[in-house]
């Protein structure tokens, strides 16, 4: 949930109505709030961020300014979260192309690992939450607007694989990687065909954490992970914009290496 901020900012850091933006971005991302949703009262809202109304306001305006929420005025006011356009979703996308494909792979090669731990750690509590987590999705699947609903359990599912893995790092990686992908999952919150695909992937893999089953769990988030990558990369190919790129470009190399002609 939305953590508490810094409220000893130093030259490098930010104003706290800046860090107010950001983690409340970070939690829309996440769907603890989902388009449509009002968010909690100003009075709320302060005491969770343990901030005052003008730390609070600041960082509204900033989300507003975004098109991430929507301040209404009146009895039945307050900020609202907004559903991103296609062609928003696709402009915040644009400048984080490199980003989002090392991202893509990065998933590709940490969640796996981290489902098969999972699948040797698991206990049964977490399996009856993946159960039901997986029979709520199955049951909204079909439901008009559900999308939003389903990123949020979407969200809850793999981080609680990342629980069960009884390690921290991997379950702050995870997370870390959940929330940086929250901007190419935006592309495929209207795609029926990819609910359908990613709900099929839930079931594959919550088949091989019941069974206890590394190497199997492994295989199917591998299948599940590389089905996201291909959904985004083919929806921003479509609007012209390459996320492939030339992987092969060094990002770092050591201290008097030679480099690459």
């Amino acid at each position: 949930m939305i953590q508490l901020l810094d409220h000893n900012p130093g030259p490098s850091r930010l104003r706290l109505g800046e860090q107010v933006a950001n983690l409340l971005r970070d939690a829309i991302g996440l769907r603890e709030y989902i388009p449509g949703q009002k968010l909690p009262s100003e009075r709320d809202l302060c005491a969770q961020l343990s901030v005052n109304r003008t730390a609070l306001r600041e960082g509204l305006r900033l989300l507003e300014h975004q098109r991430f929420i929507e301040v209404r005025r009146g009895k039945y006011g307050g900020a609202f979260v907004l559903q991103a356009p296609v062609d928003l979703a696709i402009e915040r996308v644009r400048g984080k192309v490199e980003d989002l494909r090392q991202l893509l792979e990065y998933r590709e090669v940490m969640e796996p690992l981290a489902t098969a731990m999972a699948a040797e750690r698991i206990g049964e509590l977490d399996l009856a939450r993946l159960v039901e987590l997986h029979v709520k999705e199955r049951d909204v699947l079909e439901v008009p607007g559900a999308g939003e609903q389903l990123r949020a359990i979407d969200v809850e599912i793999h981080e609680l694989i990342a629980v069960a893995t009884k390690n921290q790092h991997i379950l702050d990686a995870v997370h870390d990687i959940r929330l940086r992908l929250a901007l190419g999952l935006d592309l495929l919150s209207r795609s029926a065909a990819r609910r359908h695909e990613s709900t099929v992937g839930h079931a594959e893999i919550l088949d091989a954490l019941r069974r206890h089953d590394p190497a199997i769990a492994a295989d199917a988030m591998e299948r599940h992970a590389a089905a996201t990558r291909r959904a985004v990369t083919e929806f921003l190919a479509e609007k012209g914009i390459d996320i492939e790129g030339d992987p092969r470009t060094p990002l770092w190399r050591p201290s008097g290496s030679p480099r690459r002609t």
